[in-house]
């Protein structure tokens, strides 16, 4: 008996939190679950997946920090924000677009965890900071790519194909 479509969206985004959290461990400071909430704004499938996957991805995050609360929520709400002001300029799957995103996530990374840190007096060496900035602008594009590819095919509604 085939999986029904809800059952396979769970599948598949547990199934991507696990491996997020994995690449988040062997990787630090590259954030995996940024590239999934974009795929998951792309698909359209509305604020009955959506939200519930933010909403567990903001937790553990928050949980996993050493900073105070509020990191993650502010980087959440800046990738939304990145998305929705981007898609009045550029086509929402576009190459460019998501590189751009990329970008502006590799910026945003230093800066939100270097002001997060500050409120709370907590002195973070900005170097790493960069690095892992820069690696979250380089990598972001790739994750995306692989779960854009990966993602089951049954499930995309109303998505052109690259």
């Amino acid at each position: 008996m085939p999986l029904t479509n809800n059952v396979l969206t769970v599948l598949w985004w547990g199934g991507y939190t696990i491996l997020g959290i994995w690449g988040q461990k062997a990787l630090p400071g590259v954030d995996f679950f940024a590239a999934g909430l974009i795929l998951s704004l792309q698909k359209g499938e509305g604020p009955m997946v959506t939200t519930p996957l933010v909403v567990i991805w903001i937790l553990l995050v928050e949980g996993t920090g050493n900073l105070p609360f509020g990191y993650g929520l502010a980087w959440y709400g800046l990738v939304v924000t990145f998305y929705f002001m981007g898609q009045w300029l550029f086509e929402a799957r576009s190459f460019l677009f998501m590189i751009l995103i990329g970008l502006g996530l590799g910026v945003l990374h230093p800066l939100l965890v270097h002001s997060v840190a500050s409120l709370s007096n907590q002195y973070v060496p900005f170097q790493p900071l960069l690095i892992e900035g820069a690696l979250q602008a380089g990598l972001f594009f790739l994750i995306w790519l692989i779960i854009d590819f990966f993602y089951p095919q049954r499930l995309r509604q109303n998505v052109k194909s690259l």
